[in-house]
C-alpha cells in the first residue's frame, strides 16, 4: 500500500496494477474479486476503517466485499442504481447471447443485501464528492476532491490495455459496458474537472492528467 496524495492510498491487488483498491482516510474504497479479500483485509490491518464504498458493483470490484465487511463490520454504500445488482450478488450485465450465459456465470459474487446508497454531492471520507459516472454500470459512481484535484473513478476509464497491460488512457471494454455512449460522457464530464492525479479501477496512477484526460477525452467519438 502507497500513499499516493494526502491521506490516499493505493492498494494494488494484482500484478502491474490490473486491479486496484484504494483507503481514503477512513474509507475503503473497492474490494477486488473475492480471492482478493484477503489482500485487502492485509493492506489495512492496523488502520481505522469505518466505511466500505464501491465505484460499481462488478465482481472485480464488489467480489471482495463480502468477505471485507464481514471482518470489518463495517457498512458499505454503492450508487443507488448499482444496489439491485449489489443485493442479489449478480452484475447486471447484458452481453451478446453466445457470452450471456458466460457473464451469469462470472457476473456473479457474494450478495451484500445490507448496501445503502451513495447519491451525488454526498461527502465521503476526507473531503471526496460522490459524483454520478454511469456508463460501466447504471450506477457507477466516481470519487472527486477539489482541493488537490484528486479522482477515483473506478471504470469509466482504464489506465493501461487489460490484453498486453501496457499503460495508457483506455475506455473500458464494450462488451462489459451496458452504456458506451454514456460511458464517454461521464468520461468528458471528468475530462472537464481537470484532474491532476486519475485513480481507476485497472492500470496505474496516472500524474500530471489533466492534459493527458482532456486530449484523451476529445479524441472519442461523437455520440
Amino acid at each position: 500500500m502507497r500513499e499516493v496524495a494526502d491521506d490516499v492510498f493505493h492498494l494494488p491487488l494484482a500484478p502491474r496494477n490490473s486491479v486496484n483498491a484504494y483507503l481514503i482516510g477512513d474509507v475503503l474504497v473497492d474490494a477486488g474479486v473475492a480471492l482478493q479479500a484477503g489482500r485487502v483485509l492485509s493492506a489495512v490491518r492496523g488502520r481505522v476503517v469505518t466505511q466500505h464504498v464501491l465505484t460499481h458493483a462488478h465482481p472485480d470490484h464488489a467480489g471482495g466485499t463480502r468477505k471485507v465487511v464481514d471482518a470489518l463490520r463495517i457498512p458499505v454504500r454503492a450508487g443507488a442504481r448499482d444496489l439491485p445488482a449489489l443485493h442479489a450478488g449478480q452484475s447486471a450485465l447484458e452481453l451478446p447471447g453466445p457470452l450471456r450465459a458466460l457473464g451469469r456465470r462470472f457476473g456473479s459474487f457474494s450478495a451484500v443485501p445490507e448496501a445503502a446508497a451513495l447519491r451525488a454531492g454526498d461527502v465521503v471520507g476526507p473531503d471526496f464528492v460522490v459524483l454520478d459516472t454511469p456508463g460501466h454500470s447504471a450506477g457507477h459512481v466516481s470519487f472527486w476532491r477539489e482541493r488537490d484535484g484528486v479522482l477515483i473513478c473506478g471504470d469509466v476509464v482504464n489506465s493501461m490495455d487489460l490484453k498486453t497491460t501496457i499503460p495508457g488512457l483506455r475506455e473500458p471494454p464494450k462488451p462489459l459496458t451496458p452504456d458506451p455512449a454514456q460511458n464517454r460522457q461521464s468520461i468528458r464530464t471528468l475530462a472537464d474537472l481537470s484532474p491532476r492525479l486519475v485513480l481507476v479501477g485497472h492500470g496505474p496512477p496516472v500524474t500530471n492528467a489533466a492534459t493527458p484526460f482532456r486530449e484523451f477525452a476529445g479524441r472519442l467519438p461523437q455520440d
